[in-house]
Parts: structure tokens; C-alpha cells; sequence
């Protein structure tokens, strides 16, 4: 899964993604099926999906791939896209399985993968190796997932974050999780924040971030995530972890407090990007008059 562009010519079919603007039109040229991501009427990339045939008896080998305008990178498009090539191959192609090829280094393909399920099985000498299996609901429309998160500010200035794994990438994040039904986006993430750091009695500030619609499967299931950010401050202190959910001590893989200079500095993956400068800017100049719009 790699980030160039070539252009296509149209045909008549055409699959719907699910996110406003975003959609693939099937093109007559090339082996396999190939289909023209297109935004608002513009190419913009493409995706392939080949099938190579096995021994008989066996089924044959599902692969999907990817092209995108480097332009139009990390904000979803080529997950929504993929997915919706995921569900055609499913329902037209009879496909059971998918497979990946990324190469070693392309953290945004693997990104891809990852967020659509795929597992992470080999590697060779030049790839890493990934593999999908296809259940009724792949391709199928995305779920709303409303998030929360806190921006939680020490004394110091330093910004508590949390880790997850994802395949070879580590990620960093803030608290927070998905608003249950009947809960407020800010009663959302004072409880993310109460199970992930055992905090209590903090009163959220004013929402100062809100997160570019981005596209995750999530058991199995597509979810077009929404963020909203809120500021709070509190003093150093030890996270507490006795309120974490069943699932969170397998899935949290650190947390830490941190400075501007350390996270410009780290090579992990930082959630939402340019948390760096977005970081600064709030330090120097305090909360802004409106939500500024973040991706991730």
C-alpha cells in the first residue's frame, strides 16, 4: 500500500463509501478490479483488488492495494475507500479472505490495514505481510462513533497521554472513549478520564479541539469516529488504573506526561497530528474562541 497517483478513466459502476464527497468508480483497464477514488467528482487515487488462482480445490488468493495522492493522506480517505473495495470483493467476487502486501517503512499502509482488521501474519525481505478475513458486515456502512477526550494539563504544562499498539507503531493519544447512549460528549470524558487515571471532581474547560471525521473498524464493525477535545488542569500525580475496563489493560500500553520538546521529538505516532504545535499553541496563547479543527 504505497502513496502515488495515476489517473484513470471512469466507467459506469460505482460504489458508495459512506463519507460525504467519497467514492470508487470501477475502471475497464488493467487486470483484477480496479477502482478510481474519487473526491467530489476528482480522482484522487485508486484501489485494486486481484485474484490470483490456487491449485484446484483450493480458493483463490484475494489481494487489495491502494494509490493516493500524497495531498490527501491521513484523513481517512483511503481507509473508507478500501473498505468499501473490501465489501465488493465480498459480495461480487466471493471472496472470504483479503490479503496485504505493505512495504517495510510505509507506516501509513500499514495504518490502512490495521484500522480496516487486518492482522499482520509474516514478513518478507521487502513487506510485511497482512491478512483479513471477510465477515457479512465488511464494506458495510459506517456506524457513528461520538468520542471524547480530555487535554489534561499539569502545573508544568505537560500533557498526559496514553499508548496503544498497533502492529510495530506505537501510538499516543489522550484519555477519553467513545460517548455511550445518553451521555453528554463532557460527562463522556470526565469518565474516560475517572477509569484511566482514577481522577475525580475535575471540571472540564471549554472544548478546544474537534477531530476530522476519520474511518476505523472496530470489532469487526466500520465506525466513522468524531472527536471533541476539552482542556482540564490538574497537578502531577500518578495515574490511578483500578477503574479501567476489562479490555483497556491489554489494549493501553503505557502512559506518560509530556513536554512540547518531547513529543516534536519522538518518533511515535501522536493522536490528533501536529499535537506539537497544537500543543504550543494552546500553552502560549490558552484555549482559542472556537473548536479548532484537528485530524485525527
Amino acid at each position: 500500500m504505497t502513496q502515488a497517483i495515476e489517473s484513470e478513466s471512469p466507467s459506469d459502476r460505482e460504489l458508495t463509501t459512506g463519507r460525504r464527497g467519497l467514492a470508487l468508480r470501477e475502471t475497464a483497464e488493467g487486470s483484477g478490479v480496479r477502482f478510481e477514488i474519487r473526491l467530489d467528482g476528482r480522482p484522487i487515487g485508486r484501489v485494486e483488488l486481484c485474484t490470483t488462482p490456487t491449485p484446484t480445490g483450493s480458493p483463490s488468493r484475494h489481494t487489495i492495494t491502494y494509490r493516493l495522492e500524497p495531498a490527501h493522506t491521513r484523513q481517512g480517505h483511503a481507509t473508507a475507500a478500501c473498505w468499501a473495495a473490501l465489501g465488493h470483493a465480498r459480495r461480487v467476487l466471493g471472496a472470504r479472505e483479503m490479503h496485504a502486501e505493505v512495504p517495510h517503512g510505509d507506516r501509513a499502509g500499514a495504518d490502512v490495514a490495521l484500522r480496516l482488521g487486518f492482522r499482520h501474519t509474516a514478513d518478507t525481505g521487502t513487506h510485511a505481510v497482512f491478512r483479513l478475513s471477510l465477515t457479512a458486515t465488511t464494506g458495510g456502512a459506517p456506524a457513528p462513533r461520538p468520542t471524547a477526550r480530555v487535554v489534561l494539563l499539569d502545573d508544568d504544562g505537560r500533557l498526559l497521554l496514553r499508548s496503544t499498539r498497533r502492529g510495530d507503531t506505537l501510538v499516543w493519544c489522550a484519555t477519553g472513549g467513545a460517548v455511550r447512549p445518553g451521555e453528554t460528549h463532557e460527562g463522556a470524558a470526565l469518565r474516560g478520564l475517572r477509569e484511566e487515571t482514577g481522577l475525580t471532581g475535575v471540571t472540564p474547560g471549554p472544548e478546544i479541539w474537534r477531530g476530522r471525521p476519520w474511518f476505523a473498524v472496530i470489532g469487526g464493525v466500520a465506525h466513522e469516529v468524531r472527536q471533541r477535545y476539552y482542556l482540564a488542569r490538574v497537578p502531577s500525580h500518578q495515574a490511578d488504573t483500578s477503574g479501567f475496563e476489562a479490555w483497556e489493560p491489554a489494549d493501553v500500553t503505557g502512559r506518560r506526561w509530556w513536554t512540547v520538546d518531547e513529543l516534536a521529538a519522538t518518533p511515535d505516532l501522536l493522536r490528533p497530528a501536529g499535537l506539537p504545535k497544537l500543543l504550543a499553541d494552546l500553552l502560549a496563547g490558552g484555549p482559542p474562541d472556537r473548536p479548532i479543527a484537528v485530524a485525527g
